[in-house]
């Protein structure tokens, strides 16, 4: 220009390292400062100034916390050939211009800079749509794992919720930034939810592999019987199983009745107790009732067959209550 001024626009393009925060990803948002100065010449020789892009755009004197003066300019940089990203909006771009002393260098003389400080937003729509849902829809399903009884269906569940966790948590990996100073938000709820749908797992696995063996054949421990059975309903506030028939040590009340009837000593009841064993012969059983030894035969067998009968349904009834109790444990260990 004919007073002197000279404008030169270099064509370069300037990248900067700065310090990103994930932990609110992917509702974070990130702030990044470039200084431009020069330490060729001071304040005296080289002045930096800043240009308003806009008519309306007013350069600002104010103070900083230690009572410096500096200048703002709310819209710092000319954004008239800026092209948006798809990832970030930006959100601001201020620029304030210093004029600083450095005693332990440069003595009185004083330099000027200009600091350009960006703050970013992440577009979150990509990521609500594609990571943020599924978790929680995946979390959602989580919860009813424990709805499902403990057989090997409740497992297979499981791992498949396990292992579509487990994906999304190495999608996340990829989408963040590589680093270890924090982990975000959605990080850590994945890795809890997975934490308890291992926690399912093994609980599901050691109460199959029990059952599976004959545990539920032995009667529970005492001491399982009184905290799952009768201290955690309460305070869970859930319906006890009824034990009306079961003492503390596991037996049924059929045992008790069974085994007050052995000890009877009518001869009626002792023969036919033998017979069941076979250690009275049938003529001795006819000779006693002065019955045909056919028909006794047949009486035998008949009953033989009510005795097995009704043996196979105690046994029966026997596992399956104390299967029961064993899952139903497992159930307010689920609810714990």
């Amino acid at each position: 220009y004919y007073t002197g001024a000279v404008v030169w626009k270099p064509p370069s393009i300037y990248k900067s390292f700065c310090p990103i925060d994930i932990e609110y990803f992917p509702y974070d948002k990130q702030s990044c400062s470039m200084k431009f100065g020069g330490w060729s010449y001071n304040g005296f020789l080289l002045d930096v100034r800043q240009l308003p892009s806009r008519p309306t755009d007013v350069i600002e004197t104010r103070y900083d916390e230690k009572g410096k003066e500096y200048q703002l300019l709310e819209q710092g940089m000319d954004l008239s050939a800026f092209y948006p990203s798809l990832e970030w909006d930006l959100i601001s771009l201020t620029s304030m211009r210093h004029e600083q002393l450095y005693p332990g260098c440069c003595g009185q003389e004083f330099y000027i800079d200009i600091s350009f400080d960006i703050l970013l937003r992440r577009k979150t729509l990509f990521y609500t749509v594609n990571l943020v849902i599924p978790c929680m829809l995946i979390a959602i399903l989580t919860t009813f794992v424990f709805y499902i009884p403990g057989k090997e269906h409740k497992v297979t569940f499981s791992i498949s919720i396990l292992v579509t966790l487990t994906v999304f948590y190495l999608v996340l990996i990829e989408l963040i930034p590589p680093t270890s100073l924090v982990i975000p938000l959605i990080g850590k709820y994945l890795l809890f939810t997975m934490f308890l749908v291992s926690a399912s797992i093994l609980l599901s696995v050691l109460t199959l592999n029990y059952y599976r063996r004959g545990g539920s054949a032995q009667p529970m421990p005492l001491w399982m019987r009184r905290v799952f059975l009768q201290t955690l309903p309460k305070y869970l506030f859930i319906k006890p199983p009824d034990d009306e028939g079961v003492s503390e040590d596991g037996s049924t009340a059929s045992d008790m009745v069974t085994s007050s009837n052995s000890r009877r000593s009518s001869p009626y009841f002792m023969s036919i107790g033998q017979v069941i064993d076979g250690e009275v012969r049938l003529s001795q059983l006819a000779q006693l009732r002065g019955m045909h030894p056919d028909l006794i035969r047949r009486m035998i067998d008949n009953i033989s067959f009510i005795s097995d009968h009704f043996r196979a349904l105690k046994k029966e009834d026997k596992h399956g209550e104390r299967g029961g109790h064993f899952c139903y444990s497992t159930a307010i260990a689920h609810i714990l």
